[in-house]
């Protein structure tokens, strides 16, 4: 139901289609996906946490951070630009200080980055601290960075994307872009609406709509 199973659709079904609107011409077999891996839940100023992305996808040369937003959701329009609130905007810039830091850093143990990486000025900007050393959020970030580290071998370029998923909505009620640097994808999902649900069939190892 929503947005949750929606996006769960649009990575097992449509990532071809969702790559080739980010003119990324990256075979979708040999890219690995997450769905919304979490980071915690409690947040706010001063908390490691930052919740959760909808979906995270390795790709052939760049790493895509993604939010989906369904045409039920509250975000509002303005001027044909959808934004995000801070609190994603938010996210997508600590987890890229994370990829940069220490996925691709050279810091002996995560305790080490922990200590000199809360003293970096664009941490302290964004008002959050290291997740602590040997905290669950420790583990399941080096789980992730771990993967986004053996899959590209050396920095990719980090992308922002919003999944925009809609049932057939016409050209006028469809945002035309994403706000603060958020690259935009529209996808009509009409073909597998069941009233308020997503209808799919597991046939022959394959999901079909």
């Amino acid at each position: 139901y929503g947005e949750d199973a929606l996006t769960w659709w649009a990575m097992t079904t449509q990532l071809d289609t969702v790559l080739g609107r980010l003119q990324d011409h990256s075979d979708p077999l040999r890219c690995r996906v997450f769905l919304r891996p979490s980071f915690g839940r409690a947040g706010g100023r001063g908390s490691p946490q930052f919740g959760e992305f909808d979906f995270v996808i390795l790709a052939g040369q760049a790493l895509y951070l993604g939010e989906s937003k369904w045409d039920r959701s509250p975000e509002k329009m303005t001027g044909g630009v959808l934004q995000l609130q801070k609190v994603q905007v938010d996210r997508h810039r600590l987890f890229r200080f994370y990829v940069d830091e220490w996925a691709f850093g050279t810091y002996p143990s995560w305790r080490d980055f922990s200590r000199e990486a809360n003293e970096m000025p664009q941490l302290k900007r964004m008002v959050k601290t290291i997740a602590p050393d040997g905290s669950l959020l420790a583990r399941n970030l080096q789980t992730v960075l771990r993967e986004i580290r053996d899959h590209f071998g050396r920095k990719p370029e980090v992308k922002n994307v919003l999944l925009y998923l809609h049932r057939g909505a016409s050209a006028g009620q469809l945002p035309a872009a994403a706000g603060n640097g958020f690259e935009l994808v529209r996808l009509d999902y009409s073909a597998i609406a069941h009233d308020e649900f997503v209808r799919l069939e597991l046939q022959g190892g394959r999901w079909n709509q």
